[in-house]
C-alpha cells in the first residue's frame, strides 16, 4: 500500500494537492516587496525569505482569475524547485488558510473526468481521500517564475 505524505493548499475555489517533499515551509503572510513589471499581474512582489529573494506568485491570478483580497487567514507556502535551479531553488504562492497535511494511499486517489478541461497550471483534477482537489503542474509554475529572476 503506496502512499504520499501531501498537503491541501487552499487557494480560491478549491484545493492544490502537493506533495509534502516539496514544500519547504508555510509561514504567515507578509506583505511582498512590489515587483516592478505590471506585463505579469501573476507576480505579487518578492519576499526575503532564509537570506534569499523569491517571488511570490498568485495561482489565481496565473489560471486566470483575480488577485485574491489579503486576509487574516491567509499564509504562504515556499515551494521547492523541481529541477534544482541555481536561479530559482525556491518560489512561493499565496494561500487561502493554513495547509492541511494529509496521507494520501493509492486506492484512495481517483483521476475525475480525464475529458474535463483542466487550467494552464493544473495537471489533473483528483478525489484524494474524498476530497476534490487540483494536482498543480509545478514545472509550469516555475517556469512562469523564472521569468521574473
Amino acid at each position: 500500500m503506496e502512499s504520499v505524505r501531501s498537503l491541501f493548499i487552499p487557494v480560491v475555489g478549491g484545493n492544490l494537492l502537493v506533495p509534502n517533499a516539496a514544500i519547504a515551509e508555510i509561514i504567515q503572510y507578509i506583505d511582498p516587496e512590489p515587483g516592478n513589471d505590471d506585463s505579469k499581474p501573476w507576480l505579487v512582489g518578492y519576499l526575503s525569505w532564509r537570506d534569499r529573494r523569491i517571488p511570490l506568485v498568485s495561482y489565481e491570478v496565473a489560471c486566470g482569475g483575480d488577485l485574491p483580497l489579503p486576509k487574516a487567514t491567509m499564509r504562504i507556502a515556499v515551494l521547492k524547485s523541481l529541477k534544482s535551479n541555481d536561479d530559482l531553488p525556491y518560489l512561493a504562492i499565496i494561500t487561502q488558510r493554513i495547509p492541511r497535511l494529509v496521507t494520501v494511499y493509492e486506492e484512495s486517489i481517483e483521476l475525475l473526468d480525464e475529458d474535463e478541461e483542466v487550467g494552464e497550471f493544473d495537471l489533473q483534477n483528483v478525489l484524494a481521500n474524498g476530497e476534490p482537489a487540483v494536482i498543480p503542474d509545478m514545472l509550469k509554475l516555475e517556469n512562469l517564475a523564472l521569468q521574473v529572476i
